[in-house]
Formats: C-alpha cells, sequence, structure tokens
C-alpha cells in the first residue's frame, strides 16, 4: 500500500491557489483542547487543594503550557514544510542524543526515567514527546529519499531508525511512549508499500524479544499484565486506578452529573487531571459528552488523513498520515486503558490531560499539518 506515487513531480498542477488555512481542522483542535482546559480545571481542583494547596494550581500551570503551545502552532503553521523536509535527519538527531542524556541525567517520576530538566530553569520535558515527531519526520524523510523498492530500502533502513529510538525510550522503562513511537513508525513504513510479512520477518523476532526481555527485568509492568489478566485482581490495590475509573463513567449515566459535580476525583481516581481524565469528563457529561468527545477526535482524524491522502507530495503526504496516526492511536490507547480493554500503561489523552511539553509538541504537530493542508499541492 502506498500513500502516494514515489514521482511527485506532476504537472498541469494550479500552484498559484492562494494560501489559507484549513480553518475546520484548526477549529476542530481548538474545541478539543476548550473542553480539555475546562476538564483539566474540574478534575485537578480537589487534588490541587490536597496537595498544594491551591484548586488552580494545575489549570494555572495548563494556561501558560496551552498559550505556549497555540503560538508554536501558528509560528509552525507559517513556515513551509520543505524546511521540515530539510531538518528532518538533524531533529532526528537532537531527539537522540535528548534520549541518550535522559539515561545519564533525567530523573523520575514513578517508575520512569523520561524527564529532563531545562538548565536554570525550574522547567522539565520528555525527550520521548519529542521524539514522537523526530521518528514521523524521519520516516517521512527517508520515504522522500528513498527511490528503490527492496528490503534494505524499504523494511532495514527504517526500522533502524525506528528500533533506535524505541531502544532508548524502552530503557527508560518508558513502555508507553515506546508502544506508541513503535505503532507510529509501523503504520507509516506499512504506508510507504512495504509488505506486512516482510514487517513481520524483520521486525518480530526483535519487538517480541524486547518486550519480553523488558517485562522479565521489570516486575511493576508484569504485575500490571498480571493484573489485568487476572479477574480476581485485588481492586483495592492491583486494580484500584482502573476500578475507580470504570465507576466514573458507569456512575455518569446518559448525561452526567454536570461538570464539575464528580465524585471520584475526590481522592478515589488517582491524579484525575491525566491519563484518567476521560473517566472525569464520563462521569460529568455522561455517555453523551463521550460520544461527542469521540465524534471530535474521529473528526480530527478524517481531517488529517485527508490532508495526507490528497497531498500529492510524498514528504508532506507521510508527515501528515503521522501526525494523524499519532493522534488516533493515542487517543484511542488511552481510552482503551480507562475502560479497562488493554493493561493500565499511563497514556495521556492529546489536547486533554494535563502536560506541558506533551500539549506544547501536539499543538506544533497541529501547525505542521496546517502548514502541509495550506502550502501542499492538492490532487483533485
Amino acid at each position: 500500500m502506498k500513500i502516494v506515487p514515489k514521482n511527485t513531480e506532476r504537472k498541469n498542477k494550479k500552484e498559484d491557489k492562494k494560501e489559507r488555512i484549513d480553518y475546520k481542522l484548526l477549529f476542530i483542535v481548538l474545541t478539543i483542547l476548550s473542553l480539555g482546559t475546562a476538564m483539566v480545571f474540574s478534575a485537578s481542583y480537589p487534588y490541587g487543594v490536597a496537595h498544594y494547596g491551591d484548586g488552580s494550581y494545575y489549570i494555572k500551570r495548563q494556561a501558560i503550557f496551552l498559550a505556549i503551545g497555540i503560538f508554536v502552532m501558528l509560528f509552525m503553521c507559517k513556515l513551509h514544510y520543505r524546511l521540515y523536509r530539510k531538518i528532518a535527519p538533524a531533529f532526528y538527531t537532537f531527539c537522540i542524543i535528548m534520549l541518550v542524556l535522559v539515561l545519564i541525567g533525567g530523573f523520575s517520576e514513578g517508575v520512569a526515567k523520561r524527564w529532563l530538566g531545562v538548565p536554570g530553569t525550574p522547567l522539565s520535558f520528555q525527550p520521548s514527546e519529542l521524539m514522537k515527531l523526530g521518528i514521523i519526520l524521519m520516516l517521512s524523510w527517508w520515504a522522500d529519499r528513498n527511490k528503490k523498492e527492496g528490503m534494505v530500502g524499504e523494511i532495514i533502513i527504517p526500522g533502524a531508525f525506528l528500533f533506535l529510538a524505541c531502544g532508548l525510550v524502552l530503557l527508560e522503562k518508558h513502555l508507553s511512549g515506546t508502544i506508541i513511537l513503535a505503532l507510529i513508525g509501523f503504520s507509516i513504513i506499512f504506508i510507504t508499500g512495504a509488505s506486512i510479512k516482510k514487517m513481520l520477518l524483520c521486525y518480530g523476532a526483535t519487538g517480541l524479544a524486547g518486550g519480553v526481555a523488558f517485562l522479565l527485568t521489570n516486575d511493576y509492568a508484569m504485575k500490571r499484565i498480571e493484573s489485568f489478566m487476572n479477574p480476581n485482581a485485588d481492586i483495592l490495590s492491583d486494580k484500584w486506578q482502573t476500578t475507580q475509573g470504570l465507576y466514573a463513567i458507569g456512575s455518569g449515566g446518559l448525561w452526567g452529573r454536570g461538570i464539575g459535580n464528580s465524585i471520584q476525583k475526590y481522592s478515589y481516581v488517582s491524579e484525575p487531571q491525566n491519563d484518567f481524565i476521560f473517566t472525569i469528563w464520563c462521569e460529568e457529561t455522561g455517555y453523551i459528552g463521550a460520544i461527542i468527545l469521540i465524534a471530535l477526535f474521529l473528526l480530527l482524524i478524517y481531517k488529517g488523513y485527508k490532508i495526507a491522502f490528497k497531498t500529492d507530495e510524498r514528504f508532506p503526504a507521510m508527515v501528515a498520515f503521522g501526525i494523524t496516526s499519532q493522534v488516533g492511536i493515542q487517543a484511542f490507547l488511552n481510552m482503551a486503558v480507562v475502560t479497562d480493554l488493554v493493561p493500565n500503561t499511563g497514556i495521556s489523552l492529546p489536547f486533554f490531560s494535563y502536560g506541558g511539553s506533551s500539549l506544547v509538541i501536539l499543538l506544533a504537530e497541529m501547525g505542521i499539518l496546517l502548514s502541509i493542508s495550506k502550502n501542499a499541492r492538492q490532487n483533485v
């Protein structure tokens, strides 16, 4: 399967079309952001009071991240996508260096060692979030550059880029980040035309061996899987977070308790402003609110893929496909985790969960997507 032909030179195209931002895409993104910001305030208020003596602690920080992110999105939208093609290898290399620095001098929050401090400031960020964009740009750059079909060009070389990134993130004990990176990379490699059989032949054994080795050497990850598989797991210990999240979703009913009226956010769901924020959203807005939010994500994914498949150049098409796939994969996995469909791996909900580096980078990616929709030649 190939997203665009390898020969990207097309004649008789109307390239003098006036550049315009895709306002429908921008509206969808801003709508999800607005709902997410309101929910961060609602979900985090009790936690902020209990831990910092300030119910607005998280929303004040989120507002700063949001302002920075929107500025970055608009700035990235102004830049032509050809610039991203030029800097892709250097940006990927920078991300690799940042991941190595995390292993040397990073710090942990919980089990995973995935944070890197900004010198001279109290700020920190996750290089693994940056690598999501790095791997999208690098694999898209290689797909645009590679003109030969075959195992080496289509499978081995892009696989090396991907496995290097995944390996470094896995060494941070950041399993969810590794899974998302792998899924993003595999989807891009597949859509360039690589066969599933060849991918399984090349990647299957390596990926399986790495996953098994990680589980055998990290008790916490194995314990989560065992708890997920065990229907009799202790709901007051091993499955506390998941169980309380399901209570939140179920207690919301059809219409929800109303914005601000969640009960489960009062120390039942741990850190409800983060990975389990979807459960608080469901409790306060009900199944109707859940459907609306899922519909907004589906619309965003539809718009992103539409841009990718209509773009008449290989690099921007692959980047648009990769960015859209990242949002879709991450949103699906987050909702699957909190509804107990997959083991708890700590995945945030895009544009919705509290977070600094993840939010800013996601909005930067939306800026790139808007740039592609504005500047790339389109199939009609």
